[in-house]
């Protein structure tokens, strides 16, 4: 075989048929470019619009957290349903955190994980497989999360329910008559803290978490194996949230009506998130080997240059 240097070749072939050959090298590194291009701008487009969504489900709840005091209603002095004492939280707001946090990770990263290096699960992009379909789950999840608290602060904020423990908190002077008027002697972030009950931050966000990885498990663990495996691991997600709404009511910072409430919206939100937002029970078509060795679904996909929606999700083109 006849090796030669690119100086070589310069002599050895005709100078039309080296310009022709660069030329094509020019318009195929340029079209390369382009594409890597677009794909960088497609990835960067859809992390905007997903902060995006993200910020603006979270904002109602940090706007009436941060700017608004709650419905300053009248507290009648011979509520018997609010003198109950103070008691410390059960399960507190770190406990909280430090439980649905750690399931989240570890359900949704060791699932996502499996199912791609099993192949099961793939996603129509030419970044990290496992990186774009944990993207995805996480947030959706994030999403539908910032929508239970803003819809939990808003109803906060605009009832003012007092809590099971108002009069313990607040250490009235005196209360003489129906209606307490402003002379509580506690903490002033404390009275008005007293004043969120309806309805519970505790059960509606616990039980999005538990609903929403009780879901995700139905969809991603698939297999003889997982037939007692499955509904196990979602009693217990389901069992927590349950047991954090009735600890709610026995620390007296919940009525048992609140916790109901906040128990619903938070399985509602859930069960709405995964249905409408994720693509956790999409169908999705078998992997099949091309002939240059990469994988892809079995349904032909046509070029374009342009973002294409496949249900929930935007997919960008590869080269073409």
């Amino acid at each position: 075989m006849l090796h030669l240097s690119k100086f070589q070749a310069l002599f050895f072939f005709p100078p039309s048929l080296i310009f022709s050959l660069m030329s094509c090298v020019d318009i195929y590194e340029s079209r390369i470019n382009l594409d890597i291009i677009m794909l960088l701008f497609c990835a960067k487009q859809v992390n905007i619009l997903v902060s995006l969504h993200f910020f603006l489900a979270a904002l109602p709840s940090a706007i009436l957290t941060l700017n608004f005091s709650p419905y300053q209603r009248d507290i009648f002095c011979n509520d018997q349903t609010i003198k109950y004492p103070y008691k410390k939280d059960t399960i507190s707001h770190g406990t909280m955190a430090a439980v649905t946090i750690t399931c989240s990770i570890v359900i949704i990263t060791t699932g996502e994980a499996f199912l791609v290096y099993k192949k099961r699960l793939h996603s129509n992009t030419k970044f990290n497989q496992y990186l774009s379909t944990l993207y995805k789950v996480v947030g959706t999840y994030l999403f539908g999360a910032a929508v239970s608290q803003s819809l939990t602060d808003l109803a906060k904020f605009t009832i003012g329910r007092p809590r099971p423990n108002f009069f313990s908190v607040c250490a009235p002077v005196s209360c003489e008559g129906l209606v307490l008027r402003s002379n509580c002697t506690g903490a002033a972030r404390n009275v008005t803290e007293s004043r969120l009950s309806f309805y519970s931050g505790h059960s509606s966000f616990g039980m999005y978490c538990m609903v929403f990885l009780s879901l995700y498990v139905q969809a991603r663990m698939q297999g003889k194996w997982t037939r007692l495996a499955r509904p196990t691991i979602q009693f217990f997600l389901v069992a927590f949230a349950v047991y954090v709404g009735y600890t709610r009511v026995s620390d007296y910072k919940h009525h048992w009506s609140d916790v109901l409430v906040g128990l619903l919206q938070g399985a509602l939100i859930a069960v709405l998130t995964v249905r409408y937002v994720s693509d956790f029970f999409k169908q999705r078509q078998p992997l099949v080997r091309t002939t240059n060795g990469t994988e892809e679904e079995q349904l032909e996909h046509k070029p374009g240059t342009q973002p294409v929606e496949h249900g929930n999700h935007r997919n960008c083109p590869g080269p073409v």
